[in-house]
């Protein structure tokens, strides 16, 4: 096993696959048995954030007779046993759907209920909150329709279960799921029998009170003597608990909107609803945009998809939301269930996205979806098509390709790569639970899907797991795709598969086995190598190695940044210490370093590695080192992928502690490359090079890049200094902190500058009669005015012609932004005079806080927004527009008329562009996202 980062024990251990997932704001989830923890990889031994999963009242979705409990598709259900509540898959959304723009978790509990959670954001507590019950939403839509069946017999077209499916489902049950739960806590005991059950029968129709009246309890022998009439067999209803547990049938109705009458159905009936309510598997689309032609704006949306056992994937669409708070607020993302698709007649135990231009400005969407038949089927919908659906009736998703194999082993993982030098291939590679690989090319001109290669790349069946794709494309960005996979009790026996995947049809990657061993595989052309797998880095965290005593594993997930795999396994209690150890160490997560070896980044061998300083590193290692880090650098220099470089960051902090001489020579190659669009890149470090001549034309995620850099890695044991202090003898600390100021100070000009044009595009929409209500507000244009006028023989020439142009609309300002001049302190209410963009000081000598974002005070009566990069604080947001434009604001060619101030304002540092939170109190989990 390669050496480890650091790792951490958890209290409970996992019980199902895909237990581990990474998001891309830098949290890892862990599906730890009746709870799912919630680690900040950068504080391990600090707080943590739990989702406790409690037990869920079943949906009362009729009742049968005693007779039909013998029937074989209710034989599952009959059958099963208690269970504390576990998570069966989870999955993280993409950045900026949660009310403070983080991550929504979704998870899949073994009852088959879907929920989904967001951070506590204004609560203070460490128990995540929950945001939406996806499956009572599921439930009160089928309520709705009537699970679809016509005259209450059968079920209509609409969801394509017929008699020959059910009976499919019925064979196909998990006969051990347990269905039943149990509160935490709460004993175990044997499932009744029957024949306890007690029916009144003083009660001779068979009405909605004499339905609920009727109770799953098991009675006690009191009872049972004073009964004057027992139910004869075969002619009573028995509510029949949808979840399998022993609660109250009336209890459970009350639950769930009050007494309600409880149809009396048949066996086939209540076996399709029960499994049309039971989910396996979660997956979170990628993000994508469409224009909304009401409002004419760009609305950012993602879809979730939701597997479960009648072979239904539904399909939820969650829109991004209209604003951001830190405060107790109420921001609208309500998932929307906008189609359901009959994907296949038994469980589907795999689901995979993936996005396809397919040679045109139009995208699609991919989905891949694998069965517990073995059959795996690829669906293909159009983006905006998805966008128009507005109710389940409509499915957006078209058959294009299905595999057909002789195999019948479950699928265990499937994964979609869209190669950038192929318009017309799709690869597709498939795993399955009797340990084979397989690999599929489909072509979509053809419509023809073959086999590349098949291979049993594992003598016995691999336990459980998950399955990553890394695409690698010719513009080196990368799309990471955590694949949730969960299969049923018996068969899951899971492949677990870090894969990547290059334009020339090489593809990387690893599997972990029951033994815990590991191996490696190359994909090159059409078949598969082994490798071995080797990855050092010579700095590791002193943690407890636990390798001896690990038992299986349950998952892996890969960093943001590329350079770090986190695994999750569970620990074997016989080994551990009984006292002190058993107790609590139930599983762990080890965090393992992958960027010194070869993970599908060509070697760049201009990396000058002559002299390495670190006996643990060869010069090989350094030169992956050097190659993926640079690569991952240059990948977040797109602006659509939010900044989460954690893992790169501290790789370089490590190399600055044991190799200093490498990072050097590193940051000097990615600095260089950096502004090597900049023609002034030459006097980069020239003390004498003039204000209006420093980086210009530098794109603003690149200075955000090199702000990160200079705070996190080579300022990291230096107090960044202003331009008038004196900085020692250290040459390298002067111009990286030199770089920082200047770089800073572009920074600052651009936002006043987008500031004073959002000004005048405001002016001239209201002189024009366009409507402002959709468009950003600006605030503290006063304020930027003194800063201004302050810095009057540094500033650009552009931002002099500016606020030329706003002085001559006079009163008219008022109307187009927040212009006041006057400021007070908030203790005493004496005046607060402009002298510093950062901090000001009030007569009685308060010190206060500027907003970064628009030079105003910041409020002390309300949270405000904290960078934990720059420590900064934001009390205003600045708009999307700002972080996304394409030529900088301060160039004599931008006209404000191009601005788009129809965004809405996110909480993104203006200086580094990482994601804003709030300030919390230690022992509450944060995230860390540099």
């Amino acid at each position: 096993m390669a050496p480890q980062y650091q790792a951490v024990t958890l209290i409970a251990s996992p019980s199902y696959p895909n237990a581990i997932a990474w998001s891309s704001d830098n949290l890892v989830a862990v599906a730890s048995g009746h709870i799912v923890t919630i680690l900040n990889p950068a504080a391990l031994d600090g707080p943590r954030g739990v989702v406790g999963l409690r037990r869920s009242d079943p949906f009362p979705i009729g009742v049968v007779n005693r007779e039909d409990l013998f029937e074989p598709c209710l034989v599952p259900t009959c059958l099963a046993r208690d269970a504390e509540p576990c998570a069966r898959s989870i999955s993280w959304s993409p950045q900026g759907f949660a009310p403070n723009s983080g991550c929504l978790l979704a998870v899949c509990t073994v009852d088959g209920h879907v929920k989904l959670y967001r951070s506590p954001i204004w609560e203070i507590c460490d128990e995540w909150v929950q945001v939406a019950d996806l499956s009572q939403l599921l439930f009160s839509y089928y309520k709705t329709i009537n699970f679809g069946e016509d005259n209450g017999s059968h079920l209509t077209s609409l969801k394509n279960i017929n008699t020959e499916e059910t009976e499919v489902l019925g064979s196909t049950c998990e006969l051990q799921d347990p269905l039943s739960r149990r509160d935490p806590g709460q004993r175990k005991r044997k499932p009744p029998r029957v024949d306890d059950y007690i029916y009144d029968g003083n009660k001779d129709d068979l009405d909605a009170s004499n339905d609920a009246d009727f109770s799953l309890k098991p009675c006690s022998k009191s009872k049972k003597k004073s009964s004057k009439k027992t139910a004869k067999h075969g002619q009573e209803p028995v509510s029949v608990n949808g979840q399998g547990s022993t609660g109250n049938s009336k209890a459970s109705l009350s639950s769930n909107g009050g007494n309600k009458s409880l149809p009396l159905i048949t066996a086939k009936q209540y076996a399709c609803r029960d499994a049309c309510l039971s989910s396996l598997v979660v997956a979170w689309s990628p993000l994508v945009s469409s224009s909304d032609k009401i409002s004419c704006l760009l609305r950012h949306w993602c879809v979730l998809a939701v597997g479960s056992k009648s072979g239904n994937v539904y399909f939820w669409k969650l829109y991004k939301p209209e604003y951001y708070t830190i405060d107790a607020g109420v921001v609208n993302s309500d998932p929307m269930l906008i189609g359901v698709l009959q994907a296949h007649k038994s469980w589907v135990s795999a689901i995979t996205w993936e996005v396809s231009s397919e040679g045109s400005s139009t995208s699609s969407l991919l989905l891949a979806t694998g069965c517990s038949d073995g059959s795996v089927k690829i669906w293909l919908a159009n983006i905006e098509g998805l966008n128009r659906c507005t109710n389940a009736e409509e499915v957006p998703f078209a058959l294009v390709a299905k595999v057909t194999t002789d195999l019948s082993a479950p699928v265990s993982a499937i994964s979609l790569a869209v190669p950038a030098g192929s318009q017309y291939e799709i690869n597709l590679a498939i795993g399955r639970v009797s340990g084979s690989l397989e690999t599929w090319t489909w072509n979509t001109c053809s419509s023809k899907i073959e086999n590349t290669n098949a291979c049993h790349a594992h003598d016995q069946v691999v336990y459980r797991g998950v399955w990553m794709a890394i695409v690698y494309t010719a513009a080196v960005s990368l799309r990471v795709e955590v694949k949730q996979q969960p299969e049923t009790w018996d068969l899951c026996k899971k492949l677990l598969e870090l894969k990547y995947e290059l334009t020339t049809c090489v593809s990387y990657g690893c599997t972990w086995f029951l033994d815990n061993s590991a191996r490696c595989w190359m994909y090159n052309g059409n078949h598969l190598e082994e490798i071995p797998v080797h990855t050092n880095f010579p700095e590791s965290k002193e943690s407890t190695d636990l390798s001896e005593v690990s038992d299986r594993c349950f998952g892996i997930t890969l960093a943001p940044g590329g350079q770090m795999i986190a695994v999750v396994r569970g620990l074997d209690l016989n080994v551990l210490d009984q006292m002190y150890q058993a107790r609590t160490q139930k599983a762990v997560v080890e965090f393992i370093w992958i960027g010194g070896q070869f993970v599908g980044i060509p070697l760049d061998r201009s990396i000058d590695v002559c002299n390495p300083q670190s006996s643990i590193l060869s010069s090989s290692n350094f030169l992956w080192w050097g190659s993926n880090i640079l690569w991952s650098l240059k990948k977040y220099e797109n602006v659509e992928k939010g900044l989460a470089l954690w893992d790169v960051v501290a790789a370089l902090q490590g190399f600055k502690k044991y190799a200093p001489s490498f990072l050097e020579t590193l940051m000097d190659m990615w600095i260089s490359a950096l502004f090597s669009g900049d023609p002034q890149c030459v006097s980069i470090n020239a003390p004498s090079c003039s204000r209006h001549d420093m980086l210009p034309s530098v794109s603003l995620r690149k200075l955000h890049l090199l702000n990160i850099i200079c705070r996190k890695v080579m300022l990291s044991n230096h107090v960044q200094l202003g331009p008038d202090a004196e900085n020692g003898n250290d040459s390298k600390t002067e111009f990286w902190n030199t770089l920082l100021i200047r770089s800073e100070r572009e920074l600052r000009e651009r936002l006043v500058g987008f500031t004073f044009a959002a000004v005048l595009k405001r002016t001239a929409y209201s002189f024009n009669g366009t409507s402002t209500e959709n468009s950003w507000f600006p605030v503290g244009v006063a304020q930027m005015d003194s800063w201004v006028s302050m810095n009057d023989g540094e500033v650009h020439n552009q931002l002099k012609y500016l606020i030329s142009r706003i002085k001559d609309l006079g009163n008219r300002i008022n109307s187009a932004c927040g212009y006041s001049v006057e400021e007070t302190c908030p203790y005493c209410s004496a005046p607060v005079h402009f002298e510093s963009a950062d901090v000001a000081i009030c007569r009685e000598r308060h010190t206060l806080t500027r907003c970064r974002a628009s030079m105003i005070l910041c409020s002390v009566l309300q949270p405000v927004w904290h960078c934990v990069c720059c420590g900064g604080m934001v009390d205003k947001l600045p708009p999307q527009s700002f972080f996304a434009m394409q030529a900088p604001p301060l160039d004599a060619n931008q006209d404000e008329g191009s601005l788009d101030l129809s965004g809405p304002a996110v909480p993104l540092c203006p200086f580094c562009g990482v994601l804003l939170q709030r300030s919390t109190p230690a022992f509450l989990l944060s995230t860390s996202p540099v």
